[in-house]
Formats: structure tokens, C-alpha cells, sequence
């Protein structure tokens, strides 16, 4: 018989059929996840802290040596040491997964506030090889200061804040924080 003269053959998936399908889809997607290390809760991804009942776990986040610990007026010099950035505040703070804001003040080697430049932060997470859905906003408020907005860290680990200072008729400076995030 000729394939067109053959009868459609209608084949209709059993709920249980479609129920296992998901689940064996599901049950990839979270072994994918963990052999990746991209999660956004628990596992290595740099989660902890202290528990809901107040005590404290021991954690990827508390060992590891590259963090900065975060304190109101945290500096970091550029490069060639032209700029310093200084992280005054940070709400919440420390930094937490989710949404953060900062106020920045860069300042030049003799100290002197520099207004008139372009501030970028560019989060990043080093162990995971990618950066954040949302891109910060940055206002300048005069004196040095800026303002920074939208610094979204959807989930634990280790972020680097990449800081990029971009004056007329200069080549861009950049400094780094690096900042652990709990789950």
C-alpha cells in the first residue's frame, strides 16, 4: 500500500504519560542546576548564613577568602591608583539578594572629589560566569557622589560590583567590590 492510502495513526499520551514526561523534565532541570552550580537556593552556590532561628550555619559565604567585608566607607583604588571609590552606604547593608542601592564617592589621588564623570556598576558573579538581568542605574548628586540604583543580585554567591569611572579625555578607571550573598 502506498504511504498516502495508509490510515493516520492518531496516537492520544495517557495523564499518566504527560505527568511522567514533566516530571522527568523537572527532575533534569534540578540535576542540571546543581551540576552547574547555578542555583537560587542552597547548594554550593555560596549560600547561608544564619538560619530562621537565629543561629549560625557554617557556610560557602562565611570560607571564602575572597569576599570584602562590607563596611560604610569601604575603598577601592583603580588600577593606577588615579581614583579611589569608596562604597558609603549601601541599603540594605550588607548588600543581600534582590534589589540593593548604593552611594558611591569617587575621589582623585589628592583626595578632591571628581563630579562630571560617567559611573557604571556592572554586577557579575565570577563562579558562575554570568551577570545580573537588570542593569543599575547611576545618578550624580554633586561632591563626589553618586547615586546607584537597581543593583539586582537575584540569588546567592559571590558578586563582583565592577565599577567603571569614565572622565572627558580620560581612559575609563575601575575598581571592584566583591561581596558574598546569602541565600
Amino acid at each position: 500500500m502506498p504511504p498516502s492510502a495508509r490510515p493516520a495513526l492518531r496516537y492520544a499520551p495517557s495523564a499518566n504519560a504527560v505527568i511522567a514526561v514533566i516530571a522527568a523534565i523537572a527532575a533534569f532541570g534540578a540535576v542540571a542546576s546543581a551540576a552547574l552550580g547555578c542555583s537560587s537556593s542552597g547548594g554550593d552556590g555560596g549560600t547561608g548564613g544564619t538560619s530562621g532561628a537565629g543561629t549560625t550555619t557554617s557556610t560557602a559565604c562565611s570560607a571564602d577568602n575572597r569576599k570584602d567585608i562590607y563596611t560604610a566607607g569601604l575603598a577601592k583604588q583603580t588600577a593606577t591608583r588615579a581614583l579611589s571609590i569608596k562604597l558609603m552606604d549601601a541599603m540594605p547593608a550588607p548588600p543581600q539578594k534582590q534589589s540593593n542601592a548604593l552611594i558611591l564617592q569617587v575621589v582623585d589621588a589628592a583626595g578632591m572629589p571628581v563630579d562630571g564623570a560617567t559611573v557604571s556598576v556592572t554586577p557579575f558573579m565570577p563562579d558562575h560566569g554570568h551577570g545580573s538581568s537588570v542593569k543599575p542605574t547611576v545618578t550624580a548628586k554633586g561632591g563626589g557622589l553618586y547615586d546607584v540604583a537597581n543593583v539586582y543580585l537575584p540569588m546567592p554567591g559571590l558578586w563582583r560590583l565592577t565599577v567603571t569611572v569614565q572622565m572627558p579625555n580620560v581612559a575609563a578607571q575601575d575598581a571592584a567590590f566583591q561581596f558574598c550573598i546569602d541565600g
